[in-house]
């Protein structure tokens, strides 16, 4: 977060304390003002029991965040893959939310990230690929900036609410991670106060749009109207999305200068077949209600105690 003035270092204070609020039943969650998540799988509410190969990675800790689609194969591969991503982030020691970085630093925690998570490309089986894109939000002496890890047809939109444009940073490709050696784009990501991100898995594409705009407007519109954690609930709308025919979908909208110091790690998503048919029967018994209920996460190696 920059530290330039008290009116700044109030703010940080205010967000530092915005709580974390989940629905189970949607699979979704909301940091007020900083960041909105869901995963949608297009088996909810039916006969079927598929596997949600559409994946979402939270680490409010080191400030990373991340979707990821698993092959219908295996459509959990994507979450084997976030909790191996999860635990190389956690061994960055200097990476954290609240630290303010140097060029230097940035350069260096960069080229080190690219030789630790290259190396983890490969460790998948070939028939466990998955798509993956991922940001970093760092705090430097000049201003935020995001590295962008990205490989597959997921993708990350980038939306300036000053210069009224929206676009798409990433470029889909046919590379997977356990299929590829290398991602396929790696690359810097100017963040200024007016940016928002969206993060979303190739399920997006099937989103209907108003008449007359095409889907970067669609989505600068919705950033224009609507804090960061409204976004996936307004994009996916009520509960009835599978009925529509859409495919599985992972959403992540963040507003960066909002970043919210908590401790913590969340996976959402990745389900097998077998986890997917009990997650939709526990759904249709009533255990889970539809709302938004406050939750706190654990901090340090505890990934896997923080799935959703």
């Amino acid at each position: 977060m920059p530290l330039a003035d008290h009116k700044d270092r109030a703010e940080q204070e205010t967000l530092s304390m915005s709580p974390l609020l989940v629905n189970r039943c949607h699979r979704a969650m909301r940091c007020p003002g900083f960041l909105g998540a869901r995963v949608q799988g297009k088996a909810l509410g039916s006969s079927r029991r598929d596997g949600v190969g559409d994946c979402i990675l939270l680490d409010f800790s080191k400030g990373f965040f991340a979707v990821a689609d698993g092959s219908d194969r295996n459509p959990s591969a994507s979450r084997e893959f976030m909790v191996m991503f999860s635990r190389m982030i956690e061994t960055q020691a200097l990476l954290s939310t609240g630290r303010v970085y140097s060029t230097e630093e940035v350069s260096a925690l960069k080229q080190r990230l690219i030789v630790e998570s290259e190396a983890l490309l490969v460790s998948l089986p070939f028939r466990n690929g998955s798509t993956f894109t991922g940001l970093l939000i760092l705090q430097t002496i000049d201003g935020m900036t995001g590295i962008v890890m990205h490989t597959g047809d997921s993708l990350l939109i980038h939306c300036d609410l000053d210069e009224l444009f929206a676009f798409q940073h990433t470029s889909d490709n046919f590379w997977m991670v356990g299929r590829s050696r290398h991602f396929f784009q790696i690359d810097d990501l100017s963040i200024s106060r007016a940016s928002r991100i969206l993060l979303a898995t190739d399920g997006i594409s099937g989103v209907p749009v108003p008449p007359g705009m095409n889907r970067e407007e669609f989505i600068l519109n919705l950033f224009k109207t609507c804090s960061a954690d409204e976004i996936p609930d307004r994009i996916l709308g009520g509960s009835n999305a599978h009925l529509a025919g859409w495919d599985d979908m992972a959403i992540v909208a963040i507003d960066p200068y909002a970043m919210t110091a908590v401790p913590g790690c969340l996976i959402i998503g990745g389900t097998s077949r077998l986890e997917e048919g009990i997650l939709q029967e526990d759904i249709s018994q009533g255990l889970f209600v539809d709302r938004y209920v406050p939750i706190s996460l654990s901090d340090g190696n505890s990934c896997m105690h923080n799935i959703l």
